[in-house]
């Protein structure tokens, strides 16, 4: 992370910045620390699956503009779950926490390492499904942002209705939600 930034924090984007949801090509974005509602949901959130600062939870949350997206990334050694406040219009609270329920799943299943693929992202939608159950958010909430998910597969992403079948599952067996 570039210090030097006058806004906030200068986030190199691209194919050298090891993360997920990444914008269309290389970008520099500034990110400013998450207002405190994002920054409490995903506090709330390790809390619920029982992860600290020791165990997983050494993430940074942030807001910046990435045009309606959320990213899961690492910069100069700072895991970092960046979240574009403008999604919130669209998908309300319990979108906005799956939402970022979904990049820490990235970050706990250890995805960053290793090229994207629809394998993760049904990883991090079951552990987001878990995550959410164990924050007491009711399954309607937790498929609250599900809308905005493309309906068909890509080669990075699987479609919608895999997905909510993932998030689901994930709500319903907490444990297994937890494996990657």
């Amino acid at each position: 992370m570039n210090a030097a930034a006058q806004d906030g924090v200068l986030l190199h984007l691209g194919r050298d910045s090891p993360a997920l949801h990444m914008p269309v090509g290389d970008q520099d974005v500034i990110a400013e620390p998450a207002f405190e509602d994002y920054t409490d949901m995903f506090f709330d959130l390790c809390d619920a699956v029982g992860l600290d600062v020791k165990d997983g939870c050494n993430i940074y949350p942030m807001n910046a503009s990435l045009g309606g997206n959320a990213i899961a990334t690492v910069q100069d050694g700072n895991r970092i779950i960046v979240y574009d406040r403008t999604l919130s219009r669209e998908i309300g609270y319990g979108g906005a926490m799956m939402v970022i329920a979904h990049e820490l799943g990235h970050h706990y299943c250890h995805h960053l390492e290793t090229s994207a693929d629809p394998m993760k992202e049904l990883a991090a939608d079951r552990f987001a499904g878990a995550a959410m159950r164990l924050s007491k958010m009711s399954l309607d909430a937790t498929l609250g942002a599900v809308h905005i998910l493309a309906e068909r597969p890509s080669k990075s992403y699987p479609g919608r209705a895999d997905r909510i079948k993932a998030i689901t599952e994930g709500w319903n067996d907490p444990a297994a939600g937890r494996k990657c």
